[in-house]
């Protein structure tokens, strides 16, 4: 049984009957609600066709009869019934029996009414049967008949069951039903008003569209008429502007070739004023075409973006335009060759005219792109030709020199022709030395100079021009495509192609490198004439400075060097370098010997050191003409002098002997004649350049006299620190060491008693001052004589006031014993020994110091005065000290030697030498020393800290004040 179509499946395995029913009457029972619930389920769908249903019942039923009749045992109830694609109960489809039902199905019997075809076989058939099969077709016939009643009764249930739920909706959903049927009713009402004002508005929107609708539309029809006439009236305009423009350029351009063709009739005759005005006339005319080039360009590269509804699809239009790009070839031709002519021949007003050209035609900062790149590119090539080796090669039919002659053969040598071949390295050099200086010159005088000023007229043109109607300057409107002025790119372009060129030409040939650098020898001639140079170099450059002085504001004098010229020469710097190297070398090699740690050989300081002022003086002085180089060099020179401060401290002799004071040695130790050598070349080295800086002109060479200076100051300081320093300060030790015995000499109790002993008997004077005075006579007859004698007054003060201030302080801490007077006698005897002493090592009558720069006598003046005053006072009392203290300088040394003598005379010394002596408690001796020592180098810390001692030290009150008059507190 099928569902009927359009028919939903309801899939219900309670439609299914049981596989094996025991009876009939049993299935019918047992199936029957679930059957009659499935069946319910399907009579229930919006789409359900009874006659359809029955009819498909029906032939499920004639199915299975007549697969009961071909089958050869009865058939079973599954067999017979099948579920349909609705969830039916139904007979087996015929697919589904087994063949011998299938064979049979042709014998079958059928509920439904036969047609006449089909009843005839099957009467046919029955009429060949035998009784047997007759009894089987009764039995089938009676089990079809109990299929059909089965059939019939389930589906009067399902009629039944149909009727009650139809029944049960009626009931359930009539007052539902009526109330929407109610509101239908009302909202019909409601509709058939909403349906007239619908209808209403229709009328009304109907009106308004004829009213605004169509004048809207019929506006835009005629707007859209408008514009296009609006357009056609502006294409006109522009058409008629434009065919003005292409009239007043034809007029424009047959003016300007008439001018050309008169000018060119009479131009046999026309001289260079007239050339000029002709020029200027010709440019005018050229510039207003280019104008008139420049607006129909505009005008139509604004017009394509429009395409066939512009300016250019017109016929008219597009007949012109080739005449004007015509007119264009023809202005940029004319003005190109104005721009040649006005390079070539540096006329101004033919430039300014082509440049005025190219503004009008808008492409001026491009044409002067391209005119700066073609001279730049002019530079490049002309230095790299005037440089190239392989051509001057070819040129003159020889090979680049070397720098070292090949060494001859014995048989070279026998037969005499090393001469010769000497000879021709000679004219080989010489040739090739007059060909690259020939080409150098050619290059930097001649061909630079003219692209120079071809560069500079182009930039001082370009500054002074500007625009008429726009206000635009030339100049400004390049240098947004150049970035930098012409003038710079052309100095840094020719800076480094000669730093290229020239490089690239003295790596390739050693004696190319020496050639333009220090110069090449020549061999076999008196002196060794040097070809070449820098210095050749630099008077070319010169030269060539002074022949653009004309066109340019460049200036290379000795007060002032552009930044151009600096520039250029910058680029040389490799070449400068080897010319300095090669004209300060043997400064370099003599210094360095002189502080050479190895050295062994003695030296000779005076002839050394004036051999090397001589070197820089002539080095300095060949270079005078330049002062970039003469920078240089002096820059070199005053560094290898700076190197040879620095490393002196190195070479200094430092063993024992070097600072030994010995009285009792007859003659200088070798490492002492060693320092005095070193400082006599130090100073004979700083004087002679001193004198070099003096020579130097105060406004043109004050950077080289400013420096010379300063390396003066540099020997002078580092000579003073590591010798002359030491020196003194050896023999203050000297004498310090001695002076600490007067203490034990002449202030103990049995040096008091022992006067035979102490005393020495040919001077009378203690045995300590003899030691002292022996010490001063091996500096005066030893020492001294080795040192400079422009130092020997320096050092001599120095020294005698280092041992009168030492003697002065170790007698003012002198303690007085009860025998007072003997000792004071015995004190003077030592100061008139020690007096003439110094005396003799200073002079009677000192000369005036002539070490300039090299002298230190700061605090070293009335040196013996002070010693005459201080033995005067031995002997006064307290009152006459006073007036004497008023014309001592307070705070001095005499000043805390007399100050410390009267503390001595009152009996105080003790107590203020335990107040000032340090926490550690030394002994006398020790403080004495340490006190001496402290003055020595400033009284103001001993001053500092005699003050406090000297309050608590119970002085009577002339003391006092003779004391504060002395050492006034500076707190005070």
């Amino acid at each position: 049984m099928q569902a009927a179509p359009g028919l939903p499946r309801q899939p219900s395995s309670s439609l299914q009957p049981p596989s094996s029913p025991p009876t009939t009457d049993h299935v019918a029972s047992a199936a029957h609600p679930a059957l009659a619930s499935g069946d319910l389920a399907t009579f229930l769908q919006p789409s359900f066709d009874a006659a359809t249903y029955v009819s498909q019942l029906i032939s499920g039923v004639d199915a299975q009869l007549d697969v009961a009749r071909s089958a050869a045992q009865p058939p079973t109830p599954s067999a017979k019934l099948a579920v349909s694609p609705s969830g039916l109960l139904q007979p087996a489809s015929p697919g589904s029996l087994p063949p011998s039902a299938q064979n049979a199905e042709a014998s079958r019997t059928s509920l439904s009414l036969a047609s006449p075809s089909a009843a005839a076989p099957t009467a046919d058939a029955a009429a060949g049967s035998s009784k047997a099969q007759a009894a089987q077709r009764k039995r089938e016939q009676d089990q079809e008949e109990v299929d059909l009643s089965l059939a019939i009764s389930r589906l009067n249930l399902a009629i039944e069951e149909l009727d009650r739920s139809i029944s049960t909706q009626v009931t359930a959903n009539a007052p539902a039903l009526l109330q929407r049927t109610s509101r239908l009713a009302t909202m019909q009402h409601g509709l058939e008003q909403t349906k007239q004002g619908v209808e209403s508005l229709d009328i009304e929107v109907a009106n308004l569209r004829r009213k605004v609708h169509d004048p809207f539309q019929r506006l835009t029809e005629l707007q859209a008429d408008l514009r296009v006439y609006d357009g056609a009236g502006e294409l006109v305009a522009k058409a008629v502007k434009f065919v003005g423009l292409a009239r007043r350029l034809e007029t424009q351009m047959e003016a300007l070739f008439a001018k050309k063709d008169g000018t060119a009739t009479g131009k046999a005759a026309e001289a260079d004023g007239e050339d000029a005005v002709v020029g200027l006339v010709h440019g005018r005319d050229l510039s207003r075409a280019a104008l008139l080039i420049h607006e129909i360009s505009d005008m139509l590269d604004s017009e394509r973006p429009h395409g066939s509804d512009g300016l250019l699809a017109l016929k008219l239009v597009q007949d012109v335009v080739p005449v004007v790009e015509s007119a264009r070839k023809t202005v940029v031709d004319y003005m190109e060759d104005m721009i040649v002519r006005g390079l070539r021949d540096l006329s101004p007003v033919m430039l300014a005219s082509s440049l005025q050209t190219a503004f009008n035609l808008g492409t001026l900062p491009t044409l002067v792109k391209d005119l700066l790149d073609d001279l730049t590119e002019v530079v490049r090539e002309r230095t790299a030709a005037a440089l190239d080796l392989d051509a001057i090669a070819r040129q003159l039919g020889l090979a680049i020199p070397s720098l070292e002659a090949s060494n001859p053969s014995y048989s070279t040598y026998r037969g005499g022709r090393r001469r010769d071949d000497a000879s021709a390295r000679q004219q080989q050099q010489q040739a090739w030395s007059d060909a690259l200086w020939k080409r150098l010159e050619s290059l930097i005088v001649v061909e630079m100079g003219a692209v120079c000023s071809k560069v500079y007229l182009l930039e001082k043109v370009l500054k002074l021009k500007t625009d008429g109607e726009t206000g635009v300057n030339f100049l400004a409107a390049a240098l947004d495509v150049l970035g930098d002025k012409p003038s710079h790119t052309f100095w840094r372009t020719l800076a480094q192609c000669l730093e290229q060129q020239t490089g690239a030409a003295a790596a390739r040939s050693p004696w190319v490198a020496q050639l333009l650098s220090s110069g090449i020898a020549a061999e076999n001639t008196p002196g060794g004439v040097v070809m070449g140079g820098y210095m050749r170099l630099l008077r070319l450059l010169h030269e060539f400075f002074a022949k653009i002085t004309v066109y340019t504001d460049v200036q290379y004098t000795q007060t002032h060097q552009s930044a151009e010229t600096v520039i250029l020469l910058r680029g040389l710097a490799p070449l400068e370098k080897g010319y300095v190297d090669k004209a300060t070398w043997r400064v370099a090699e003599v210094l360095s010997q002189v502080v050479a740690p190895t050295r062994k050989t003695a030296l000779d300081a005076s002839r050394e050191a004036d051999g090397v002022v001589a070197l820089v003086a002539n080095a300095v002085d060949g270079v005078r003409s330049d002062p970039l180089l003469l920078r240089a060099v002096v820059d070199r020179c005053t560094a290898l002098v700076e190197q040879y401060a620095t490393r002196l401290d190195k070479v200094v002799a430092e063993d024992a002997s070097a600072w030994l004071v010995d009285g009792r040695a007859v003659e200088a130790s070798p490492s002492q004649t060693w320092n005095a050598a070193l400082v006599r070349f130090s100073y004979a080295l700083a004087t002679g350049i001193a004198g070099v800086a003096a020579e130097q002109d105060a406004a043109s060479a004050s950077y080289a006299a400013t420096r010379l200076h300063v390396a003066v100051d540099t020997i002078i300081g580092a000579t003073r620190r590591v010798l002359l320093d030491p020196l003194v300060r050896a023999a203050e030790q000297t004498v310090a060491e001695r002076m600490g015995k007067m203490h034990v000499q002449l202030a103990s109790r049995g040096a008091v008693h022992q006067r035979g002993v102490s005393i020495d008997a040919t001077s009378g004077a203690s045995a300590y001052i003899s030691d002292i005075c022996d010490a001063l006579a091996f500096l005066r007859d030893h020492i001294l004589p080795i040192y400079p004698p422009q130092l020997r007054n320096s050092l001599a003060g120095a020294m005698a006031a280092a041992g009168a201030h030492c003697f002065l302080l170790h007698a003012g801490l002198l303690a007085l014993p009860e025998q007072a007077d003997k000792v004071k006698l015995r004190l003077a005897t030592d100061m008139t020994e020690l007096e003439f002493a110094l005396t003799q090592l200073v002079g009677e009558a000192p000369k005036p110091s002539q070490g300039g720069k090299w002298d230190d006598d700061a605090g070293r003046t009335d040196v013996v005065g002070n010693m005459k005053l201080f033995r005067r006072t031995l002997f006064m009392d307290t009152h006459q000290v006073e007036e004497e203290a008023k014309g001592v300088k307070p705070n001095s040394v005499i000043a805390v030697a007399l100050a410390l003598h009267l503390v001595s005379r009152a009996g105080a010394l003790d107590k203020v030498l335990a107040a000032t002596a340090k926490p550690a408690k030394p002994s006398d001796a020790a403080v004495r020393s340490e006190l001496v020592r402290s003055a020595m180098h400033s009284t103001t810390d001993l001053i500092g800290r005699l003050h406090p001692a000297l309050t608590n030290a119970s002085l009577d009150d002339e003391t006092t004040r003779i004391v504060n008059t002395l050492l006034p507190s500076t707190s005070a």
